[in-house]
């Protein structure tokens, strides 16, 4: 193995420079005070041949960068690993949050007093937390060896992606006043981010994106196998999976009461959330269960992966056991549903600790381990080789452009002495015209104000006759304004005096034609008194006449 890859850094040189006539190296460059840039002639690059396995190497290596590259977000598995290792550490400090500083982070976080029973539930929500903590640590390693297509992992990065979005769930239902805002928050975004990463790269390696009926179809035949062990320690595995599995479900879907039956927790809404959240992990923890499962059936529990699965599992199944002892004691209550959960939990912890003590190591996985790390080294000299490339090709173009620069720098300054030069004879040739020009707007100018005067004197003339001829014309029509005035005045004053001589004249015939009444009426008056008084002086005479004779 050292004698292959001393071989192989043998083989591979660091690239010079050339130029047409000689060899050029950089460190020759900088004991001239070039820097690394060289003027002139153009400097092409030279390199040995490498070796054969190393450019076949560095061509695959090119192709899975370039596939990566194609896949799109999350396709690149060293994004992968940088995602999965920021989850296992986040995940892992909210454990450690929980389980070590476990009044603090309740208070912190939870907007309700803190008892015994919340506290122990708090514990038990730490230890559970450890369960996605442990998936991402499990895919950030498969990720950098390029094996997230397995089964083993794509079963956990879909379930890295149903749990963040459940929990994304359950935080939209839960009330504003259970969480602190600014908690709630960072929860949101820490279950947002462990759905997108474990839904991505599932899409990614599943060779289906995301086709719910290629997942159905995969969940029945998981359930199948669940149901048909191939040996005694599967079927262990098999019995966990599916309690775990059970459990997951009664605290996600079941109800508050039926949960407390089987978890010691309290009443309201902060207990409803510890258990949703211990339940979602639970749901995790059935997965990597089944993993192993999987793993014993193919006889393949000595794996690394597995063993750190067994170890994980068992270090969470121990804390919820203390956890759950922890809180049953304070409230003293021992129930037959907390001896069964008990019992289930050291279960748990004996099988996996059994398996992660008794588990032979693969021999197949230390080959894989010693060609990976000949794949490393191979990688390595690889990145060393296209470094060298890279700092080659960078100082050709600093070499190229510093010439290219002179030669600009040169031509600028060139044509920047012809524009000043130009620039003058203009400035000067613009002189002259200005004071040619000046001269003779002058000129212009003198001749422009005289024919101004002798237009104002002409104009001044036409306006004084203009005036007179208004004036005059005003006079006229003034006089015949009067004139006319006269006339209308002479005319209403004969038709006034002959309207009223014949008002006059119409009184006159008017007053004759009652003086003509008045003397017809006085004279029949006095025909009538006269004819009254006559017949009165009748009357006497005959009165008398009859007096008289009555005397005699």
């Amino acid at each position: 193995m050292a004698h292959m890859l001393s071989l192989t850094a043998s083989c591979v040189t660091r690239p010079t420079l050339t130029t047409k006539a000689s060899r050029v190296c950089s460190a020759t460059l900088r004991s001239r005070g070039i820097n690394g840039q060289v003027l002139a002639p153009r400097v092409r690059p030279t390199r040995r041949t490498a070796p054969v396995q190393v450019v076949r190497a560095a061509s695959r290596a090119r192709e899975e960068d370039i596939e990566d590259s194609a896949k799109g977000f999350l396709g690149n598995k060293d994004q992968q690993k940088t995602a999965y290792g920021l989850l296992a550490v986040v995940w892992g400090i909210v454990a450690a949050a929980k389980i070590f500083a476990t009044q603090q982070f309740f208070q912190h976080v939870f907007a309700a007093a803190p008892s015994a029973g919340l506290l122990g539930l708090q514990k038990l929500a730490g230890f559970s937390s450890l369960a996605p903590a442990v998936a991402a640590y499990t895919l950030a390693k498969a990720a950098k060896a390029g094996r997230l297509d397995s089964h083993t992992y794509l079963r956990q990065n879909l379930g890295l992606a149903v749990a963040g979005t459940m929990t994304l769930i359950y935080l939209w239902k839960t009330p504003a006043t259970v969480m602190e805002p600014i908690y709630q928050k960072l929860a949101t975004g820490l279950a947002a981010f462990t759905a997108i990463v474990g839904g991505a790269v599932y899409s990614q390696t599943s060779g289906h994106k995301f086709n719910l009926g290629k997942i159905a179809e995969g969940f029945g035949n998981s359930v199948a196998a669940l149901l048909s062990p191939e040996n005694t320690n599967a079927g262990i595995y098999s019995f966990l999976s599916a309690g775990l599995g059970l459990y997951s479900l009664v605290l996600l879907f079941g109800s508050h009461e039926l949960a407390a039956q089987w978890l010691f927790i309290g009443s309201g809404q902060v207990s409803l959330f510890l258990q949703r959240e211990i339940g979602l992990s639970a749901f995790v923890a059935a997965i990597q269960t089944y993993c192993l499962k999987d793993a014993a059936d193919r006889g393949s529990i000595g794996k690394s992966t597995f063993k750190n699965l067994n170890l994980s599992l068992a270090v969470i199944a121990a804390g919820n056991a203390a956890s759950l002892w922890y809180a049953a004691s304070h409230e003293a209550m021992w129930t037959t549903q907390n001896y069964l959960r008990l019992a289930f939990l050291a279960l748990q912890v004996i099988t996996f600790s059994y398996n992660w003590i008794e588990s032979d190591r693969d021999e197949n996985e230390d080959v894989n381990k010693i060609e990976r790390a000949f794949d490393d080294a191979t990688d390595g000299l690889r990145d060393a080789l296209s470094k060298g490339e890279r700092e080659a090709k960078k100082l050709l173009n600093k070499g190229e452009d510093a010439a290219d620069d002179v030669k600009h720098k040169g031509k600028k300054y060139a044509d920047k002495a012809e524009d000043k030069a130009q620039d003058l004879g203009d400035k000067a040739q613009d002189k002259w015209g200005e004071a040619k020009h000046e001269g003779k707007k002058y000129a212009n100018k003198a001749e422009d104000e005289a024919e101004d005067l002798g237009d104002k004197a002409k104009g001044q003339a036409k306006d004084t006759k203009r005036d007179a001829d208004r004036w005059g014309d005003k006079a006229g029509d003034k006089s015949e304004d009067l004139g006319d005035k006269a006339k209308n005045a002479a005319r209403n004053t004969e038709r006034k005096a002959d309207k009223w001589g014949d008002k006059a004249e119409n009184k006159a015939e008017e007053l004759g034609d009652k003086a003509k009444g008045a003397a017809k009426d006085t004279e029949r008056e006095a025909d009538r008194m006269g004819n009254k008084a006559e017949g009165e002086a009748k009357d006497v005479g005959r009165d008398g006449k009859g007096l008289f004779g009555r005397r005699r």
